[in-house]
């Protein structure tokens, strides 16, 4: 089929006339392989005890239409026509757009890698700041990667999360060994990948900016922090802590604020995406048809959506980010705001999204202690991904591992990562 754009497939969703009461997909029993021991949840009290009922009852009302699942859809191209622009139009956010443009703030010399500080044009409003690694002995056109950071709750690091500096803090350093092991970005560029690592907005240098706000307007809940921030001197642990106090609380205020606009986060942080796909696709040294995207937590999150959005990312891995939302309802639904795309799952839940990657080949990792997420949501989607890729005859380009961790992208399964990009990109 011609390849639409993100704009032409909005201005043609209002056309779509979709049979939403032929559309439900049926929920797919769950394979035999694979067996993993749900967490004991039924004994415990639920988050919303006297509004549960009324929330299954939602869920089961509003359960997605559109899955490639449905019995109705033989092509895939055919139903990706209809389930992205879906995704698209639930992002609600395609700002004008603006000629590509990149400005080389600076450039340093490390260890098997150069690495670059560009900032790209994105809207009229903002530039995205990234940092572009690049493998040192490396010629002709190389895959490149968009290493999506994670949110932890710490607003002040963006790609320092995943990119060492010879000066950064000790609370840096400790978070990134505890979270990932290593500065996973640097050893992905010395497997000769060309890396991109953009500060996703409210993180790093597009924190919000603490020391901006009028005193005398600050929030109650978030009084206390601001005064600890203000006097704590910057860069030291005190004014880390709390500034991301802070922070944690205005980022129910910052989405409330993108909702009344009529945008979502994730639109947002999926434009971002796109956009510094634009900008690889510039580069002399990146082949177009070797890119790819890993990201852990948020940044998994991150990359679901981007590889729901678009078809110019060829591998992916998302790591601690990939559930069956239903499964959320009475015990894990204390996510970040950045999640939240209104609307999707009445057509679309998140495996469902994210297996419009296809014929992209994807890589879920899980974490089986992790506890934010029931188990039985993690199989579920793992299980539903493992069944659109065998019905859409492309079942060697999805796989979906389980680790005997918490919540984390450590060296193992970075090593997994890596070696899936280098298959498949």
């Amino acid at each position: 089929m011609p390849r639409i754009t993100r704009r032409q497939a909005l201005t043609t969703l209002g056309a779509l006339s979709l049979p939403l009461d032929r559309l439900f997909a049926q929920t797919p029993p769950r394979p035999a392989a694979t067996p993993v021991t749900a967490q004991p949840l039924a004994d415990l009290a639920a988050d919303l005890p006297n509004f549960q009922p009324m929330m299954e009852w939602l869920a089961r009302e509003h359960a997605p239409r559109l899955s490639f699942l449905d019995s109705k859809w033989t092509s895939l191209e055919t139903w990706k026509a209809v389930a992205r622009p879906v995704v698209l139009d639930r992002l609600g956010y395609a700002p004008a757009a603006v000629p590509l443009k990149a400005d080389l703030i600076s450039r340093e010399e490390r260890d098997g890698f150069t690495l670059e500080v560009v900032h790209i044009s994105a809207t009229p409003a903002y530039h995205i700041p990234a940092r572009v690694l690049l493998p040192k002995g490396r010629g002709g056109k190389l895959p490149a990667v968009l290493a999506l950071h994670c949110h932890s709750g710490k607003f002040t690091w963006g790609h320092e999360k995943i990119i060492s500096a010879p000066d950064e803090p000790a609370v840096l350093t400790e978070f990134r060994n505890g979270t990932y092991g290593r500065p996973w970005a640097e050893a992905l560029v010395r497997r000769g990948f060309v890396v991109i690592v953009i500060d996703a907005f409210y993180f790093g240098e597009r924190r919000l900016r603490v020391e901006s706000l009028e005193a005398t307007r600050v929030f109650s809940e978030a009084k206390e922090g601001y005064t600890q921030a203000m006097a704590a001197a910057p860069g030291t642990k005190e004014w880390i802590d709390a500034t991301n106090r802070v922070c944690s609380f205005y980022e129910h205020h910052t989405a409330k604020t993108i909702t009344a606009t009529g945008a979502t986060w994730p639109g947002l942080h999926v434009w971002d995406e796109m956009r510094t796909v634009d900008y690889l696709l510039s580069r002399p040294d990146v082949d177009a048809a070797r890119i790819g995207c890993i990201g852990l937590s948020g940044g998994g999150f991150r990359t679901a959506m981007a590889i729901a959005a678009d078809p110019r990312i060829k591998a992916a891995c998302v790591t601690g980010w990939m559930t069956a939302f239903a499964h959320q309802i009475k015990h894990h639904l204390r996510h970040t705001w950045m999640i939240s795309t209104p609307g999707l799952y009445r057509s679309l839940d998140l495996p469902d999204a994210a297996a419009l990657h296809a014929p992209g080949a994807l890589l879920v990792q899980q974490c089986r202690r992790d506890k934010l997420y029931p188990m039985s949501g993690m199989q579920a989607a793992v299980d539903r991904l493992t069944q659109i890729y065998a019905k859409a005859g492309l079942a060697e380009r999805f796989r979906g591992t389980f680790y005997d961790e918490p919540h984390c992208f450590k060296p193992p399964m970075q090593d997994e990562a890596f070696a899936w990009m280098e298959k498949w990109l």
